[in-house]
């Protein structure tokens, strides 16, 4: 089966019928892989519609400042300015815009420790398979740091998606994040619940896995998947 992404579980339940489920779950289970080019497969992720955002986002995380967003607003606002530019284009940078708007506001170094060191991720740890199904899980961000003398891992998941997602939905994220941190990490670290971390960038809104062991946020992931399972 050609791996899932994780919005797609978040797509699976928002279908209303039983009907509309199946016929989601047999194209999931039926569609053909991808054949990249060369290029593509040198460059995994290409440039995508949320780079200003997420990158931003990224580099005040990782940084532990907020000096990256006026400067990328202004690129931002330099480019829609232009009267040639078309209107696929303008909403694009207009929405990124908007998400740093937002992010200016949010208290983004709360989620943080005071220290981090980036881990490297290798492509083959970025496919966990869950009740059989292989998920793609997508980090910004995996880093260590150190707490109470013990050496901790966490990792950050920027979501961009237009009109975002319901805190519970995001909560998925965070489930199968965690779930890649075990996977991967665990034997040289202990996991952070607290900076296990998924943000919804359109709605500038985060869960920890913390939230979800407090029952701030319901686990739907197994519960997910064992309902796919069943179409």
């Amino acid at each position: 089966m050609e791996k899932i992404k994780i919005n797609e579980l978040v797509d699976f339940r928002r279908k209303q019928s039983d009907k509309s489920k199946r016929i989601f779950i047999n194209k999931l289970k039926n569609r053909i892989p991808k054949i990249l080019t060369e290029a593509e497969k040198e460059e995994e992720d290409p440039r995508d519609y949320w780079v200003f955002s997420t990158s931003c986002i990224y580099n005040a995380y990782k940084n532990g400042s907020d000096e990256f967003y006026d400067p990328k607003i202004e690129e931002l606002q330099l480019k829609m300015s232009k009267p040639e530019l078309k209107s696929s284009p303008l909403t694009m940078y207009k929405r990124n815009r908007d998400i740093l708007l937002s992010f200016k506001e949010f208290e983004l170094n709360n989620l943080r420790p005071e220290k981090l060191i980036r881990q490297s991720v290798q492509k083959e740890h970025k496919i966990i398979t869950l009740t059989d199904f292989p998920l793609y899980v997508k980090p910004s961000l995996v880093f260590s740091h150190e707490r109470n003398g013990k050496n901790e891992i966490g990792a950050l998941w920027l979501v961009p998606q237009v009109d975002g997602f319901k805190k519970s939905e995001l909560g998925i994220f965070c489930e199968v994040l965690y779930r890649f941190l075990i996977k991967n990490y665990s034997n040289s670290f202990q996991i952070s619940y607290d900076y296990c971390i998924a943000i919804d960038t359109f709605n500038a809104q985060a869960v920890t896995y913390l939230d979800l062991l407090n029952d701030d946020i319901p686990f739907l992931l197994d519960k997910t998947l064992n309902e796919m399972k069943d179409f």
